[in-house]
């Protein structure tokens, strides 16, 4: 290991290569795991990338922008996943590393606006850390042990192989270096897209969801009038669907929000909106210990009360009124 350290501090471009390492496979794996996640594009989940784009339209700068993509989720959602492995596959292998530097920084800086941007401290959230990791590989390029730097030196050898003088042009050997390039972005690009294909059939045939309740979902609000007369809401689901000490997941259609509705004790039922008070994540119903935690930051919350149980976030999970109808529905925003 001493050894490496030295090597890498005494080659050009050689402390590069853990910030490539790094950023490479954070990218990588964070674009696999949002294609080989089965619920990320089920609008019905409260992990989806049509819930996570709901949740941010109200406390995102960009938040038009947002809603402009909230109306196509999916193509959003594949676009990002695919993004984040074409550009942790460049940064790992090293090439073309300005421009996966710079598609880096574009991605966390789209995900600095629309979910950390309210962070307090601004230190806490990730998004602007990365994007500023990215500025070295967009200065300095890939640097040592990468395509780029390999591509650089057969270009070198032939030029002095062919009595090139530095400085002057070489046509046919530019060329065919330009060649090699696309080449290889041609393979790797290839590489990429075949892995996310791999990656997101066997996530859909045998992936489980991290962020959920493996409880069924409610049935789509409904604002069919229940039976009674007197009640007033709109009918999310029968209440007997709830088991006692679990929940189940149901959007919101005051405000088209994931939210949760909770059975703490026989009869009686809470709801709460499922977007973390901290960044804007969605939470997950955790239901032996009976709370929601959150995937980003670690945020734990009571699914009784609503009440922070373990930080960073600062505020409870905005509740939502609900109650159960004569007729045995469960109705909110009443």
């Amino acid at each position: 290991m001493a050894r490496l350290a030295v090597r890498l501090r005494d080659t050009p471009g050689g402390p590069q290569v853990v910030l490539r390492a790094f950023l490479g496979v954070t990218f990588t794996y964070a674009g696999l795991q949002k294609l080989t996640n089965r619920y990320f594009f089920e609008a019905a989940n409260p992990g989806s990338i049509q819930a996570q784009l709901h949740a941010s339209i109200t406390s995102s700068p960009i938040g038009p922008l947002i809603r402009l993509a909230a109306h196509e989720p999916v193509l959003v959602g594949l676009l990002i996943a695919f993004g984040e492995v074409a550009v942790g596959l460049g940064t790992l292998f090293g090439l073309l590393g300005r421009i996966a530097a710079a598609g880096g920084m574009a991605v966390s800086l789209l995900l600095f606006l629309s979910v950390s941007f309210n962070t307090t401290p601004y230190f806490y959230g990730s998004d602007i850390v990365f994007f500023f990791a990215w500025t070295p590989l967009l200065v300095g390029g890939s640097g040592t042990w990468s395509v780029d730097g390999a591509l650089r030196a057969s270009h070198a050898r032939e030029r002095t192989k062919a009595g090139v003088p530095p400085g002057r042009q070489a046509p046919d050997l530019d060329r065919r270096a330009a060649v090699r390039k696309v080449a290889s972005a041609i393979t790797l690009g290839t590489f990429a897209v075949v892995t996310a294909g791999v990656s997101a059939a066997i996530g859909r045939m045998f992936g489980t969801s991290v962020q959920t309740s493996s409880a069924p979902q409610l049935p789509p609000p409904s604002t069919e009038a229940p039976s009674g007369g007197s009640s007033k809401g709109t009918a999310i689901g029968l209440a007997s669907d709830v088991p006692v000490g679990g929940a189940r997941e149901f959007t919101d259609p005051a405000q088209g929000i994931p939210a949760y509705v909770v059975r703490p004790a026989e009869s009686s039922y809470v709801a709460f909106s499922a977007v973390c008070t901290h960044m804007g994540c969605t939470v997950g119903f955790f239901e032996p210990a009976v709370q929601f935690r959150c995937p980003c930051h670690g945020s734990i919350f009571s699914a009784v009360t609503g009440e922070v149980l373990q930080g960073p976030a600062a505020a409870p999970l905005p509740s939502i009124p609900v109650a159960k109808s004569a007729a045995g529905t469960l109705l909110v925003d009443g």
